[in-house]
């Protein structure tokens, strides 16, 4: 029984328990009683709701449905289904005395292992459970063999108020059907296939707390409509394709706290209507392609503890408004075009864990403001133009991870860094060292330690007392001769990356004391012995990159061929012959080579004629150098904007790079 339902001319008018379930006692109260109907009939009547076989039989009948749709006999628990045992004793069913299912789980959340478990389900959801008229929460999770639509029936369960459909592998678009749930709280619909985009309908949800569709295939733009969820406190719609916009809308939702829409291809600026979400506490908007300036009105969300708008193309300066934020604890402005100063303000920010600026155009020094950051762990600093460190950095007790890389040092790294005893990973890597201090080696606490692209030409000796390293990055320096046995007593190193340095002979034996899960020596003369014990344990590794003694190297490349006509030339293959290049050239005695377009960034960075013509002329200088004779190739000249940047462009320089590397062996 439901408002609007008639019966003898007389209409329900008002069911105070509309959530009502079967068995209980309930007021109806009637409208305008129909002509005939004698004064004396009351306005309300006390009745109680009874249900018959026929709609427990209809449950049943849509549990059976399930089971064989969904391969049953295969689940990995299907206890009691389709047995004569009452419905809430089958496997993942909950119902009520009257045997209407209330709920149904198959698959969910496992504490222990912190992971959604399936139950194995196979083949596609039937509409069938669309007649479970009084479900109120329905879970079906963690199930890869689970393909197909959502069925559109499920709008239909008027009572739901979970829907959990994560996991799986669902195909099509989600019903607008689901937008008629009046009562849901929660909709997860993430990790699957979806396609198609996001209903508006959606926007009707007037209940919803969590909308939960990551990781997808939706397209189509984020629908200005749920901006009017206003109970809404979760909106996780990234990792998938949706494009467009932010919608302004979205700054009406007052009771949110999560927002994340990042790695979505949004574009167009951050709306200043944003600044209204005043219970937000993270916003995640990342990964995108989104421009113009960082809103000041974001530094209205008093309430904030995590900002991440990394990885977009934002300008202008950093609003001192975000000095406001006295509970940030992460802010995340990497990989931007923000100019100007690094903010003096910031040292304000006390709370503050993470600051991270790198890949940004600031200018100016670290402000000595910073050392009041008496709770920060992490500061990256790496490429954003620093020309000096300040000594009062080794003031920074709490700091674990310090990022400097990439900028142009003009004088030494202070002394005074180390008294960082509680850092854990730094990285000093692009800073043109040609030494290193001996100091590094008091900072036993390390577990990470990055100095790859500098000029080092010996192993220094101290590395060996860092015996809590877990990773080494040396790749990209001058480093010759052999490996040194002594990286063996490195006993808790995991990654180990050595690749792009004039290295040779055979990996010394004592290396297979470690368990490492990487070792990369590609484009480098050294090699893995090709004796069986030697081998069988570079099979234990996850990760390989080298060439065993005396095979052939091309397996170092990411694509060991490239298919004229159907293979493009990748900023990956770019970045793979620089290397090689500059290994040669630090065989035969020449510096890295000065790049255009020093970092080449996927997605951002277009192949270009000068990257192949300077990558030709600096193996030639090498060539030269080494009393080579130096290599010919196709298409003598490459004419910017004339000349296509083809396969065979890539296949003559790795050749000619490789020979080089051959050819300057000791």
């Amino acid at each position: 029984i439901w408002p609007g339902d008639t019966g003898n001319g007389v209409e329900v008018t008002a069911l105070p328990d509309t959530d009502a379930d079967d068995g209980e006692t309930v007021t109806l109260g009637f409208g305008a009683l129909p002509s005939g109907v004698t004064a004396g009939t009351p306005a309300t009547e006390t009745v109680t709701l009874r249900d018959d076989d026929t709609t427990a039989e209809m449950d049943r009948a849509a549990l059976v449905a399930l089971y064989n749709a969904t391969g049953g006999p295969g689940w990995t628990d299907n206890t009691n289904w389709l047995t004569d045992a009452p419905v809430w004793e089958w496997f993942g069913v909950e119902a009520n005395e009257h045997g209407r299912v209330t709920g149904l789980g198959l698959g969910g959340w496992d504490e222990a292992s912190r992971q959604n478990v399936g139950n194995g389900l196979t083949g596609m959801l039937p509409s069938a459970l669309g007649n479970l008229a009084h479900l109120r929460w329905l879970r079906v999770t963690g199930n890869s063999g689970l393909t197909g639509p959502i069925p559109a029936e499920l709008g239909d369960l008027a009572k739901l108020d979970n829907l959990e459909l994560v996991e799986n592998e669902l195909t099509e678009p989600i019903p607008a059907s689901l937008g008629m749930l009046a009562g849901l709280t929660r909709l997860a619909l993430a990790d699957n296939a979806l396609t198609g985009s996001i209903p508006s309908e959606l926007g009707s949800l007037s209940n919803l707390e969590v909308l939960d569709l990551k990781n997808n295939e939706l397209t189509g733009g984020i629908p200005s409509a749920l901006g009017n969820l206003g109970n809404l406190q979760y909106l996780n719609l990234y990792d998938n394709e949706l494009g467009g916009s932010i919608p302004p809308a979205l700054g009406g939702l007052t009771s949110l706290r999560n927002l994340n829409l990042w790695n979505i291809g949004l574009s167009g600026r951050i709306p200043a209507e944003l600044g209204g979400m005043t219970s937000l506490q993270r916003l995640n908007l990342h990964t995108n392609d989104l421009t113009g300036p960082i809103p000041p009105e974001l530094g209205s969300l008093a309430n904030l503890v995590h900002m991440n708008l990394g990885g977009n193309r934002l300008s202008g300066r950093i609003p001192r408004e975000l000095g406001n934020l006295s509970n940030l604890e992460n802010i995340y402005l990497h990989w931007n075009r923000l100019s100007g100063p690094i903010p003096s303000w910031l040292g304000r920010m006390i709370t503050l864990r993470q600051l991270i600026l790198s890949r940004n155009p600031l200018s100016g020094p670290i402000p000595p403001e910073l050392a009041s950051l008496v709770n920060l762990q992490g500061l990256y600093l790496d490429d954003v133009g620093l020309t000096a460190f300040p000594a009062w950095l080794g003031d920074m007790a709490s700091l674990r991870y310090l990022r400097l890389g990439s900028n142009p040092l003009a004088g030494p790294l202070p002394p005074e860094l180390a008294r960082l005893t509680n850092l854990e990973r730094l990285w000093l890597d692009d800073l043109g060292l040609t030494t290193t201090p001996s100091w590094l080696g008091t900072m036993t606490n390390l577990r990470r330690l990055d100095l790859r692209e500098n000029a080092l030409s010996g192993f220094p000796s101290w590395l060996g007392s860092l015996t809590n390293l877990q990773l080494l990055h040396l790749s990209g320096n001058a480093l010759s001769g052999r490996i040194p046995s002594w990286l063996g007593n490195l006993t808790n190193l995991r990654w180990l990356f050595l690749y792009a340095n004039p290295l040779t002979g055979p990996l010394p034996q004592s290396l297979t004391q470690l368990s490492l899960s990487a070792l990369w020596i590609h484009f480098t003369q050294a090699c893995a012995p090709a004796d069986a014990a030697f081998q069988a344990w570079v099979g234990t590794l996850d990760n390989f990159r080298g060439a065993t003694c005396g095979q052939d190297r091309t397996g170092s490349f990411s694509d060991v061929t490239l298919t004229p006509g159907g293979t493009g030339v990748r900023e990956i293959h770019v970045t793979e012959l620089r290397q090689l290049v500059d290994t040669v050239r630090a065989v035969c005695e020449l510096p890295r080579a000065a790049w255009t377009d020093r970092r080449i960034i996927s997605g951002e960075t277009p192949v270009k004629a000068v990257h192949l013509t300077e990558l030709r002329t600096a193996l030639t200088q090498a060539y030269t150098a080494c009393s080579l004779t130096p290599p010919t190739y196709t298409d003598p000249a490459i004419v910017p904007g004339m000349t296509p940047v083809r396969a065979v462009h890539w296949t003559e320089l790795r050749d000619a790079g490789l020979r080089g590397l051959d050819a300057t062996a000791p």
